[in-house]
């Protein structure tokens, strides 16, 4: 393999020495940049910037394992480097440092209990083949079975892929009901961990001066305040609410329709019937059935058309790596590599089965950065890009039928992944997705909305028993389809976000986040569970970390997004290898190097805006 290739074969003690001295050697050079007489550039912030840049890998890992004079750039650097040095409170009395110390060990205690609780979660439904009708039939593929009573009963794991098959696509109204709240009801010992995480960061704020968790985080992202956030939400809210609203009604027809050919009372539209109608209205209006469009995206076929469809947009050789080191025997290695000069760019490993103890969501786990070393040779990024799309790797002769909603989801992660392996910066802080939390979602949303752009959709699907091309109207009838119900849809984005930067932004810390969850769930979202008591915060990770105070980042990625699709990406622009390549190099490369907003401008020609989102959901 090319590079320098990460090794997964170390045994749980190798790995705490390696810390050990990796953490030793920390202190020691700490300690002797102190100690310089005459502290400069080179011999202060370089050499720790190279020390941090060495040892990256080893934590990034470690993390993935747990789970599963100076130029332009160099004075951003030492900007960099010293609002990292304020946040951690240098500059306070030594008590308040030990405060804030206590604090951030006690913040990552809380982060880890958090995602082991959702990773080890094993909420477990058990139900017969009566009622999951309607269900996929490859959904009952390597699913356990139990007798009880003399009925056969399917065992089905909540997960979050699971539940969404079951609430798709279950007829009966009692089995969506069952699952919907199953999955919301997990993790309840998660709501006193995030209450507590949000008080402990309110008084860490206070400590560094700022009035709440959210000043704090926004003040460098391109919001700035979270009344800038809150401003956004809102006017969202009052615009997508009677568009909900509408979308809401015309569901409710649907369910009473069906209740009313069955004979049965109609009692309402609940949480668990949304999924289930807004496939149904799809299906009926653009006759796009999701049971016949996931023939055309079987794995292995469809990474690989994909990775082709990239090589060609992006000027990329992807090649997959015989006999990898890697953790587990279904991950995949792939090599990247610029097409063009033959450079080797970096290493992306594909993690997409579920199996018992690992990470249940889906995202892209940076494991090294790239960044230029002291003696001038380069180091070059490796990611872990994992989902969780079938209880077990592929049969013989049976391939994974991913289904439309699974590619759009590895789509996203690709944007992260290029993301990470495309840039290339000298320092490892401004590597790949280190921008602004706020601009992170830019290149993940535009990979993910291809999954509906027909050209794109002619490159990748072909049918997996046939090899036939996805037909026309099918790859119409999802671009068609592609803006149905957004109300609804955005309206729960802009839900999580609100309710995020509400606990957040919080200046005195005295809220209850269950209670205002389910509060804000039913007044923004217009959320119905017929009264029963739901917590689905206790599963949702960004709460907790990465995301705090910045759910948002999704809804004006999104808004971003849409506006470059709009002004680059139209038309036959969305196949131009020079669109791409501009893309490549104007928002991928620089990583966070560049102002953000300048980057845009650069790339649109103007300032970005959101006219285009808008105007996508009739707005």
């Amino acid at each position: 393999p090319a590079g320098s290739v990460i090794s997964f074969e170390h045994t749980p003690d190798e790995i705490r020495q390696a810390v050990k001295l990796k953490l030793d050697a920390e202190r020691a050079l700490l300690d002797a940049v102190a100690a310089e007489p005459t502290p400069t550039f080179a011999n202060v912030v370089a050499r720790i910037n190279h020390m941090d840049d060495e040892h990256e890998s080893e934590y990034l890992t470690s993390y993935l394992l747990a789970e599963l004079s100076p130029d332009a750039k160099d004075k951003l650097v030492v900007e960099r480097m010293m609002r990292g040095y304020h946040s951690s409170g240098i500059s306070l009395p030594k008590t308040k440092q030990e405060q804030l110390s206590s604090i951030d060990k006690r913040l990552t205690e809380l982060i880890a209990a958090f995602s082991n609780n959702v990773n080890s979660d094993h909420t477990t439904l058990f139900l017969t083949k009566t009622e999951l009708a309607g269900v996929p039939s490859d959904f009952f593929d390597g699913k356990h079975v139990v007798k009880t009573s003399g009925s056969t009963k399917y065992v089905v794991p909540i997960t979050r892929h699971q539940t969404a098959i079951v609430l798709r696509f279950a007829t009966l109204e009692s089995t969506r009901r069952a699952v919907h709240i199953a999955s919301s009801t997990r993790c309840p010992k998660n709501i006193p961990l995030l209450q507590e995480a949000v008080k402990l960061r309110l008084q860490r704020a206070n400590l560094l001066g700022f009035s709440s968790h959210a000043h704090f985080t926004l003040e460098d992202l391109m919001a700035k305040r979270p009344e800038t956030v809150q401003n956004m939400l809102e006017d969202l809210q009052e615009q997508l609410t009677p568009q909900a609203k509408r979308e809401l009604a015309q569901l409710r027809y649907l369910k009473h329709a069906d209740a009313e050919a069955a004979g049965v009372p109609f009692t309402g539209l609940y949480d668990w019937d949304l999924d289930f109608y807004m496939r149904v209205a799809v299906e009926h209006k653009h006759r796009v059935k999701s049971t016949e469009v996931k023939q055309y995206f079987a794995y292995p076929h469809v990474i690989g058309r994909i990775f082709t469809a990239f090589e060609d947009l992006l000027g990329l050789r992807i090649a997959k790596v015989d006999r990898p080191s890697v953790w587990h025997p279904s991950v995949d290695l792939y090599e990247i590599w610029d097409a063009k000069s033959a450079e080797f760019l970096g290493h992306c490993y594909v993690d997409l089965f579920q199996r018992a103890g690992k990470f249940t969501g889906a995202a892209t786990f940076q494991l090294r950065s790239g960044f230029d070393r002291a003696d001038g040779t380069r180091e070059y990024p490796a990611v872990a890009l994992v989902t969780n799309f079938a209880l077990l790797p592929p049969l013989p002769n049976k391939p994974v039928l991913l289904g439309h909603a699974s590619v759009k989801t590895l789509l996203h992660e690709l944007g992260h992944v290029f993301h990470n392996i495309l840039s290339q910066c000298k320092w490892t802080m401004f590597h790949g997705t280190r921008v602004p939390r706020d601009a992170v979602e830019l290149p993940s949303q535009t990979l993910e909305s291809l999954a509906w752009n027909p050209n794109f959709l002619r490159r990748i699907a072909m049918h997996y028993q046939t090899g036939e091309p996805i037909p026309d109207e099918l790859v119409m009838g999802l671009g068609a389809a592609r803006d149905e119900f957004a109300g609804v849809s955005l309206l729960h984005k802009v839900f999580r976000a609100a309710y995020d930067i509400a606990i957040y932004s919080s200046s005195d810390g005295n809220l209850d986040v269950g209670k205002l969850y389910t509060e804000m769930e039913r007044s923004i979202e217009l959320a119905n569970t017929d009264n029963v008591n739901t917590h689905g915060l206790s599963t949702v990770r960004h709460f907790m970390r990465g995301y705090d105070s910045r759910y948002y980042a999704y809804l004006w990625g999104q808004a971003l997004t849409a506006d470059m699709l709009a002004t680059r990406f139209a038309g036959t622009n969305i196949d131009s290898p020079q669109v791409w390549a501009e893309y490549r190099n104007i928002i991928l490369k620089p990583g966070g190097s560049r102002d953000i907003m300048a980057q845009l401008v650069e790339f649109l020609g103007r300032k970005p805006n959101s006219k285009a989102l808008l105007k996508s959901v009739g707005l």
